[in-house]
């Protein structure tokens, strides 16, 4: 008897090391994905009313992308992040953003702040094209609040 309850502790003793080991390895796992982050935006389009623009092209970078049915584009990784207000600057940077629609004025964003390894969602909404003469709507985004403080004090 003591031989059958010495074997079954080893048998439960053996499974939960495995286990043991698989969570380990899943956590380690786990921890280098959470480490390898990207730089990215994600651009959501409404109307003026708050209405998703369903398959609006986004365009930043180069590369185009559409939205789908709840005016989201894909995360766009955005591969060279350069600061077009301070080139010493490396933990931000800035995008132009595009995005245009059937029914709408094209928009663009300028100066679009994208921080590195973090994802930045942008909304942009869209005029309709009504038959007067915009051609195009342009938003210019400033740069984040400490950079301009950080301006006040070098004087």
């Amino acid at each position: 008897m003591f031989k059958t309850t010495l074997k079954s502790v080893a048998v439960a003793l053996s499974i939960l090391a495995a286990v043991m080991t698989a969570l380990t390895v899943a956590d380690g796992v786990r921890n280098v994905s959470a480490t390898a982050k990207s730089t990215c935006i994600k651009v959501t389009v409404v109307d003026l009313d708050g209405i998703a623009v369903h398959n609006a092209e986004v365009t930043v970078e180069g590369k185009s992308f559409f939205t789908d049915n709840k005016g989201i584009s894909p995360s766009i990784d955005i591969e060279t992040l350069s600061n077009c207000y301070d080139s010493a600057v490396s933990e931000w940077g800035t995008v132009t953003v595009r995005v245009a629609a059937e029914g709408f004025v094209p928009s663009f964003v300028f100066n679009c702040v994208v921080y590195r390894d973090d994802t930045r969602r942008l909304t942009v909404r869209l005029y309709p094209s009504d038959g007067s003469e915009l051609p195009y709507v342009c938003y210019v985004e400033s740069p984040p609040d400490d950079y301009v403080r950080g301006l006040f004090e070098k004087g």
